[in-house]
């Protein structure tokens, strides 16, 4: 067996621990999360992203398997980063769901870094599109799922607020922040789906918020700012 074939039999062991892993816990998720429900927290519907995620990683495993040469495919740049990855995503249901949430947090920025070394190392030299298709959403998702994860711990420990902002205006402040971070990646890395990955979580939290005015015209404002630049990048990707 060729060496990436290796490698992609090695992802996809790691990629079913992580299913099983989501099958045997995921269907408590919803529940902590209820518990502990913060406003940033999105519908319930918005969290189906993560089948397409799972599908699109099977899909790219399968076609890292029938790559060819060694030195240009994914697993040379990527190595051992993908199973870390898989891995943490099935600890983090593990602890979410046993509301170990500060362990939760832990894992979840460890989760998102693994995929910021990846996408960055994929990115850095020539690639199919498909090699980084998957993981422009799976980035994109994992983003604003930190931030839900560590709001959701602060009302777990019944923060109100933290310097002198509650959590609306910490809502919108990091809201704010998080559309800015995905239109410079965007730019920089020049990836159009990284930013509209954003607008599906945030009509989630427009559709699941009924209270506050000044939160929808922030979803609002941010989604259009995401839509114009994904055009952008779009448009300067087609001139090329």
């Amino acid at each position: 067996m060729s060496t990436q074939k290796k490698w992609a039999v090695g992802y996809f062991i790691a990629f079913v621990i992580m299913l099983f892993l989501n099958y045997w816990s995921g269907t408590n998720v919803g529940s902590v999360a209820d518990n502990n429900q913060a406003i940033i927290q999105p519908a319930g519907f918005a969290f189906s992203i993560w089948g397409l995620i799972y599908v699109l990683l099977l899909a790219w495993i399968v076609k890292l398997f029938f790559s060819k040469t060694w030195e240009g495919s994914m697993a040379y740049r990527l190595r051992y980063w993908p199973a870390i990855n898989f891995l943490l995503n099935g600890v983090w249901i593990l602890v979410f769901t046993q509301q170990w949430l500060f362990v939760s947090v832990l894992v979840i920025i460890g989760l998102l870094y693994t995929l910021a070394k990846m996408y960055s190392a994929m990115t850095e030299t020539g690639y199919d599109w498909f090699d980084r298709f998957p993981f422009s959403i799976y980035f994109g998702w994992v983003t604003v799922a930190t931030i839900v994860n560590i709001f959701t711990l602060a009302v777990n420990y019944d923060i109100e607020t933290i310097l002198w902002l509650d959590e609306l205006a910490w809502t919108i402040i990091v809201l704010i922040v998080a559309t800015l971070i995905g239109m410079a990646i965007a730019l920089y890395f020049r990836d159009w789906l990284y930013p509209l990955v954003f607008i599906w979580p945030y009509f989630g939290i427009y559709t699941e918020n009924d209270t506050y005015m000044s939160l929808n015209i922030t979803l609002m404002i941010a989604s259009l700012a995401l839509l114009i630049v994904a055009v952008i990048v779009g448009v300067r990707k087609l001139r090329r």
